[in-house]
């Protein structure tokens, strides 16, 4: 039976109310995100911080993704506070994102109702969370580009597009620069090919769009850098890490897999400095590592879109709104898997679909530097967000395709409003009760270092040296706060602390346990008589944990328990 003729604006109002849809449950979601995620340490901090300190320094390598700190340099003109910062971030990236896969699925021919469930997916799966967040920036930058590639008719334009896409979201990830130099092919083929097969008519326009193509691609590269330089061996680094963390996983090596891979890679490789010298100097044990990451590789990737925020389950735990929501959510797309797998004869004639045959492709070119990384690297879970937001997105299209959904049909409709209606309950309010992933040991940290106000004593110009084992509260504590790195020097830890002119030591397991200073004997006297060495301590509530201060950065007020 044909469907019934409606309303001219029918359409627009169904994705308005689609993509508002969606935006509610996004913000219901995350509205108090701050209430139960901690502050994200490490790379997350290291991100923030040169965002913060960018406006007075140089920018990061191309390699190190100056794209994000210059994301998070432009948020801080509005959030100044740096812990604010961290948290507005993740809620600005979350909405954007969700409402930018919706759009992205309608642009490539998906159905709305089928947009709302691949968004849905990406929404309420661990995806958003995941840190650090660069990929999640990553995924704006190629859900703004490829929505613009939508509007263009011609092949060669839309590639174009998408090439530039992904060189700009190579500055954020720089695996995709792999993807660009591809798709950079495509579009040099297809223009290659239009001027030999319409003579010079076709000429002009040719040079013009590959010239302003060439110059777009050089300036990007001249301003921000290369992202496949290797100005600080990071990808070797990268490798040697997470080969570590697999290797001594097997062998139950007493070593800090992070701290000290260079170790391990010594042991099993020898003096190398390559991921080529790795491979030729053990391929065995080369190929053992590709092995294990390929098997995770699956598992991961499902399981980051199939659990929610901290790891909540519609199979097994208690029977919460969040579980509830992955129930309901598993069984609208295996009954969307299903119907696609009952009509699979009509998949050769689907396949004809323009816009169909553009995703598809897409796909394949973004999942090339994602599979690579994860078996190379490790399959980390912030490498497989991308694809999975674009698989959901070939999926809805698919089905769009085949008629697996049409909410222009009586019953489409009913099942529309359900999908809507059920996505705005099942969504939790984070903030409403305990969740899996709470916890607040950073940002509790934070505040109880701040209140201490260590640094109103500091000379103009001057910062405040801190070192610590959990990777980046001087982020969040502002730039007057200087963290050093444990791995900078050798020399005793007294002199240690005389050379980089510390003030405030978090003293915790992590530190005590630190590779560094484990087994140095000054830093043992140091815990049983820190007066000596010019620095008084102030035990923390937690058990174990004690803050260092200095004598020259004693604390000018009573804060948080802490006495002067």
């Amino acid at each position: 039976m044909a469907a019934r003729v409606l309303p001219s604006r029918y359409p627009l109002l169904v994705d308005v109310g689609c993509l508002g849809v969606l935006l509610l449950a996004s913000w219901k979601l995350v509205h108090a995100i701050e209430q139960v995620l901690d502050l994200g340490m490490w790379d997350e901090a290291d991100y923030l911080r040169r965002g913060l300190i960018l406006s007075w320094s140089s920018l990061p390598n191309a390699e190190w993704g100056p794209l994000y700190s210059i994301w998070y340099s432009a948020l801080s003109r509005v959030w100044v506070d740096p812990v604010a910062l961290y948290y507005a971030n993740h809620k600005l990236l979350l909405l954007l994102t969700v409402g930018g896969s919706y759009a992205f699925m309608r642009r490539m021919g998906a159905r709305p109702t089928l947009a709302l469930l691949g968004s849905a997916i990406y929404l309420l799966s661990a995806a958003p969370h995941t840190l650090p967040r660069p990929t999640l920036l990553a995924l704006l930058v190629l859900l703004a580009v490829w929505l613009v590639a939508s509007f263009v008719e011609s092949k060669e334009g839309f590639w174009a597009v998408v090439a530039g896409g992904l060189l700009l979201a190579s500055f954020a990830r720089p695996e995709f620069f792999v993807a660009f130099l591809l798709t950079t092919a495509v579009f040099l083929f297809l223009v290659g090919r239009k001027v030999l097969g319409e003579g010079r008519a076709a000429l002009p326009r040719a040079a013009f769009l590959v010239a302003g193509f060439g110059l777009i691609t050089l300036v990007l590269l001249l301003v921000l850098g290369n992202p496949f330089g290797n100005t600080s061996n990071r990808r070797f680094y990268a490798f040697c890490q997470h080969f570590a963390v697999n290797y001594v996983a097997r062998t139950q090596l007493p070593i800090d897999a992070w701290g000290e891979c260079d170790q391990v890679i010594h042991s099993v490789f020898g003096n190398v400095d390559s991921v080529g010298a790795a491979l030729r100097s053990n391929p065995r044990e080369f190929f053992w590592h590709l092995g294990v990451n390929l098997k995770r590789y699956f598992v991961v990737s499902v399981g980051l879109f199939f659990a929610g925020y901290g790891g909540t389950s519609a199979v097994a735990g208690a029977w919460t709104v969040e579980r509830v929501g992955r129930l309901l959510l598993l069984v609208a797309v295996g009954w969307q898997m299903a119907l696609l797998a009952w009509r699979w004869r009509r998949f050769r004639a689907a396949m004809a679909e323009p816009r169909l045959q553009r995703i598809i492709g897409m796909l394949l070119l973004v999942e090339i530097p994602i599979v690579l990384s994860a078996i190379l690297i490790q399959p980390r879970t912030h490498y497989l967000i991308i694809q999975g937001v674009m698989v959901a997105a070939v999926l809805a299209t698919l089905g769009s395709v085949l008629g697996t959904w049409d909410e222009r049909e009586p019953v489409g409709r009913v099942l529309g409003v359900l999908l809507g209606l059920g996505l705005l309950v099942v969504t939790p309010d984070l903030s409403l009760g305990a969740s899996p992933g709470r916890t607040d040991e950073h940002l509790r940290m934070v505040r109880s270092i701040a209140a201490l106000r260590l640094t109103e004593r500091l000379e103009p110009g001057k910062s405040l040296g801190m070192i610590e084992a959990q990777g980046g509260y001087d982020a969040y504590l502002g730039p007057r706060y200087r963290r050093v790195y444990l791995n900078a020097g050798q020399e005793p830890f007294g002199e240690f602390l005389r050379k980089h002119e510390i003030g405030l030591i978090l003293l915790d397991d992590a530190l005590r346990k630190h590779p560094r200073f484990a087994r140095d004997a000054e830093f043992l006297a140091f815990q049983s008589n820190p007066e000596a060495f010019g620095f008084s301590m102030h035990p923390l509530p937690e058990k174990g944990k004690a803050l260092a201060i200095s004598s020259t950065s004693a604390p000018v007020s009573r804060a948080n328990g802490y006495s002067d």
